[in-house]
């Protein structure tokens, strides 16, 4: 049995091929990788915009559900509306669909009632959104980023998102997370302001 050693120009082609600057193919990966991590910030950005601004302008269409109605011949419409008063539902719009203003307003209740203090929080916060929107951010973004108060617009991002997920909102659930880790990311500040 022959014991063969790796001859001395080998090793040095393998250490080489190791320690090789990024190339063209590498450095292109690295720019579409750090780009795509941007373009989903980006988004994620701007699906918390659209929740929040649905629920700050909290645009509602009403439809008028006639409760009783007769199939009696008639020259004018008013039959429709005997009986019963029509009972109007609310619904607002939101970036997935619409949502009676019930469904809406009954989790951001729940939440607010909540023993868990992150939930009742967060419900105060939509809550306070949809009754003083006076003392509210207009916006959560200033451009493309952040509000120049990032942890409030962030607190933000996190109630809105959390609200549509609670809602059924699939699409929600990612941007809830990664809003999530930067707001975690953030400096810890004594006092946390609630609008």
């Amino acid at each position: 049995m022959t014991l063969t050693l790796p001859r001395p120009q080998e090793a040095h082609l393998k250490q080489r091929q190791a320690k090789r600057p990024i190339g063209v193919s590498r450095g292109r990966q690295q720019i579409e990788k750090l780009t795509a991590q941007r373009t989903e910030r980006r988004d994620t950005r701007l699906y918390a915009e659209q929740w929040y601004n649905a629920l700050y302008i909290w645009d509602v269409r009403v439809v008028k559900i006639l409760s009783s109605f007769h199939y009696e011949p008639h020259s004018d419409l008013d039959f429709l509306t005997s009986g019963d008063a029509p009972a109007p539902l609310r619904y607002l719009k939101t970036p997935v669909g619409e949502f009676t203003e019930g469904e809406v307003g009954s989790i951001i209740t729940e939440m607010s009632l909540s023993w868990v203090p992150e939930a009742r929080q967060l419900g105060k916060m939509l809550d306070k959104l949809r009754r003083e929107q006076s003392t509210c951010m207009g916006s959560l973004l200033r451009g493309a980023s952040w509000s120049q108060h990032r942890e409030r617009a962030l607190r933000y991002g996190v109630a809105v998102l959390t609200l549509a997920v609670r809602l059924g909102d699939v699409y929600a659930e990612g941007p809830l997370q990664q809003v999530k880790q930067e707001l975690s990311q953030l400096p810890l500040v004594n006092s946390v302001q609630s609008c």
